[in-house]
């Protein structure tokens, strides 16, 4: 594993607190701007807006789900994003992988909000977050040594179990995000925005790379043992913050179907298992490359 430069932790130390700041505004701010207002959709149907605070002009529906997000990132995201720098600068393995899977939950979580929702006075911020954590990303994945990273693991790492049960997840996750794109409910389901940037990020690149990392983990391939940790972290947060989403969309008198209240919080206890089961098994060794 090579020494990453330590500019790297003023560049995570300012994806904290701008993360920090930004998701403490947008959770608590709750100033009435336009609470009532409704916009008629593209395919002619009438949603209400939110009406306060920085997501006033999303719909309720939108609004509450990146306010479930933002409280993921604030009391979850951001401590266990400086608990990772903090065990890196040790040069503990398990640091740098934290790190990385912390900083590819950023970077999705804030290109997401870059193309989702609607604009706001936190572009500015979604878009120096976003770059930030992409570059750090980039500086911790070249940091490992892609030929000696099974190393890193025990062998009673349970390859078989974890392979299948997140290519099952994967498959049960893009059949979620495709039954969107059935002409019925696609309408519904954009209310008045006009794609889907969350079902784009996961089906075209987040899905393939955990089918990518199962099958490379099977087959005891390197890549499986780099990928597989890293995805798992950013699927866990990622659950995290859509069980949050729906705790905020039901508190908000939002209809979610019986269906996503059992599937999402089931998804997230297998992934947080599955998180364990590797974390746990990787070897508590410190190898830096000169």
């Amino acid at each position: 594993m090579k020494p990453i430069s330590k500019n790297i932790t003023w560049l995570v130390v300012a994806i904290a607190l701008i993360a920090g700041v930004v998701a403490a505004i947008s959770l608590f701010d709750n100033t009435s701007v336009n609470v009532g207002a409704q916009i008629k959709t593209i395919s002619g149907g009438t949603v209400e807006l939110y009406g306060k605070g920085i997501y006033h002009n999303d719909s309720l529906s939108m609004a509450v789900q990146a306010k479930g997000q933002d409280l993921v990132t604030l009391f979850i995201g951001v401590p266990f994003l400086i608990y990772a720098l903090f065990k890196n600068r040790q040069n503990s393995i398990k640091g740098r992988f934290y790190l990385t899977g912390a900083l590819a939950y950023f970077l999705y979580t804030y290109t997401i909000y870059c193309l989702a929702g609607t604009f706001n006075s936190m572009f500015v911020l979604y878009v120096i977050l976003m770059s930030l954590s992409f570059y750090s990303f980039l500086a911790c994945m070249t940091s490992f040594e892609l030929s000696t990273i099974h190393t890193y693991f025990q062998k009673k790492l349970p390859i078989k179990y974890l392979s299948i049960s997140n290519l099952i997840f994967a498959f049960l996750i893009g059949m979620n995000w495709l039954s969107y794109l059935i002409p019925q409910t696609t309408a519904l389901k954009l209310e008045h925005y006009t794609t889907f940037p969350v079902q784009a990020m996961d089906l075209g690149i987040i899905l393939p790379a955990i089918v990518f990392s199962s099958i490379m983990l099977l087959r005891k391939h390197n890549w499986g043992y780099l990928l597989l940790p890293i995805l798992m972290f950013k699927a866990l947060t990622l659950l995290l913050a859509l069980d949050a989403m729906i705790i905020f969309m039901l508190a908000n008198g939002v209809e979610v179907s019986i269906a996503e209240q059992l599937i999402f919080p089931i998804y997230t206890l297998i992934v947080g298992f599955n998180f364990y089961l590797i974390q746990k098994n990787i070897r508590n060794i410190i190898k830096l490359e000169k």
